[in-house]
């Protein structure tokens, strides 16, 4: 096997081999492609202990990496590899909605439009309510399953224009595009009805609904309003309604 080294990267950058032991002409010839037509071969393993850099291992069609434990595996294209980590770096594993690194991402975008255009913009911050509660009285596996079930509900509710994160534990963010306040408000109220509603059958007793509910806070960007201070104001609102008794819709 020949172990080669290539300097840490962003994605969509690519970086030549710079280098490489042993004499194997499959080596070189994958570097001076790199090199040549300025195309990323693969990558495979990232080795904390090499700090920025990536180990990759090539012996012909096959590549081996090593952490600890060697494992052989087949080259796959290049996509799986991208298509992988985009799924890893955008989506909660758990609700498979958009985590928090990126929407803060899809947020500053949508600010830029409001400054340069003036499209208007609010956000919403929805809380489950009571959730350390179930949790701790039914445990985590069924506390994961109504953390998917409100994730469903807020998706059946929302318009395909509209981004839904889970922001942090049993929080979620709402950003609604080209939506004043008082639009967004109507779109609150309807998704805390949405989830008040529903029948989580692994409640018992079963025939009951309102056994979930959520508090939903909200604010519109306004002119000269930084992101940092919108977010606050909706995060406000939300513990504003949980302070008022719960299951309720605040917007400011």
């Amino acid at each position: 096997m020949t172990t080669v080294a290539i300097h840490d990267m962003y994605v969509g950058e690519t970086s030549e081999i710079v280098s490489f032991d042993g004499d194997n002409p499959e080596i070189k010839r994958l570097r001076d492609m790199g090199i040549r037509e300025g195309k990323l071969i693969d990558l495979i393993y990232y080795d904390p202990v090499l700090s920025n850099k990536i180990v990759i291992g090539v012996d012909n069609t096959r590549i081996a990496f090593d952490a600890n434990v060697a494992y052989n595996i087949k080259v796959r294209p290049i996509k799986s590899h991208y298509e992988t980590f985009k799924v890893q770096a955008l989506y909660d594993p758990l609700t498979q909605c958009f985590n928090r690194n990126a929407t803060e991402h899809i947020i500053r975008d949508e600010y830029e439009k409001f400054i340069n255009n003036k499209i208007p913009m609010s956000l919403l911050f929805a809380d489950i309510d009571y959730f350390k509660r179930i949790n701790d009285t039914y445990g985590h596996q069924v506390g994961d399953s109504v953390l998917k079930t409100v994730t469903d509900l807020l998706k059946q509710g929302l318009r395909r224009s509209d981004v839904l994160c889970r922001w942090g534990g049993e929080e979620f963010l709402i950003l609604l595009r080209g939506t004043h306040i008082q639009d967004a408000a109507q779109i609150a109220e309807r998704l805390r009805e949405k989830v008040e509603s529903h029948l989580f059958p692994l409640f018992p007793p079963f025939e009951q609904s309102g056994l979930v509910t959520i508090s939903i806070g909200g604010a519109e960007l306004l002119p000269r309003t930084q992101i940092a201070q919108l977010i606050e104001k909706a995060d406000n609102a939300l513990y504003t309604a949980k302070n008022n008794g719960r299951n309720k819709v605040v917007v400011c």
